[in-house]
């Protein structure tokens, strides 16, 4: 991929770019995806598409980074230390905020979908272990102040709560546009980390 090229893109036109890209990615496997879809709908050339991506897997990555980018100016994730004191509270106090704010954001539906149709790739494997490290980091400073289980391994709570997140995440992308009216979010949300709660209490 050219930087140079994509750095001189005007900011509507990569803004397109994206757009397109995502929604192809959102909607399909990697495989299935078509670069020429993507390229009609955002309204380039071939070889201006081509001047400033090389291939689908940079589309991909790029595509990623830039939804990974926007989602965090969405919802950014706290310190771990910050969860040192009162350790379930803020843990509460976080999940809500993530609950409130994942709906109303266009950026974290697209990249979670692509995610979930995509999740061998490279670039959502690196973001997978980016989430996780997180994940496992909030986990330690639940251990340190006595708030979470110390006799179960970290490596297997990091585990389980990484797999329960992406069970819920899966979850919310299927009930995402449906006409599920008697679906209390609000609800599932609570259910969900109260589950967590169990899971991991000391």
């Amino acid at each position: 991929m050219s930087e140079t090229a994509l750095a001189r893109m005007r900011p509507e036109k990569r803004a397109a770019l994206i757009d397109a890209a995502a929604r192809e990615f959102a909607s399909r496997t990697f495989e299935e995806a078509s670069l020429n879809r993507i390229i009609a709908t955002c309204g380039m050339s071939k070889s201006s598409f081509y001047h400033v991506v090389d291939s689908k897997d940079d589309l991909f990555a790029l595509v990623v980074a830039d939804l990974a980018a926007a989602a965090r100016r969405s919802w950014t994730p706290p310190a771990p230390d910050t969860f040192t004191d009162g350790f379930w509270d803020r843990a509460r106090s976080v999940w809500d905020d993530i609950a409130r704010t994942w709906p109303d954001s266009p950026e974290l539906t697209l990249l979670w979908h692509i995610v979930y149709a995509n999740s061998d790739s490279p670039a959502v494997r690196e973001l997978a272990e980016r989430v996780e490290e997180w994940v496992r980091a909030v986990l330690i400073a639940g251990r340190d102040s006595e708030a979470i289980d110390v006799e179960c391994p970290l490596e297997l709570q990091t585990l389980a709560v990484f797999s329960l997140l992406r069970t819920f995440d899966e979850r919310a992308l299927t009930l995402t546009g449906s006409d599920s009216a008697d679906v209390d979010s609000e609800d599932i949300s609570a259910h969900q980390f109260r589950l967590l709660a169990r899971l991991l209490s000391a």
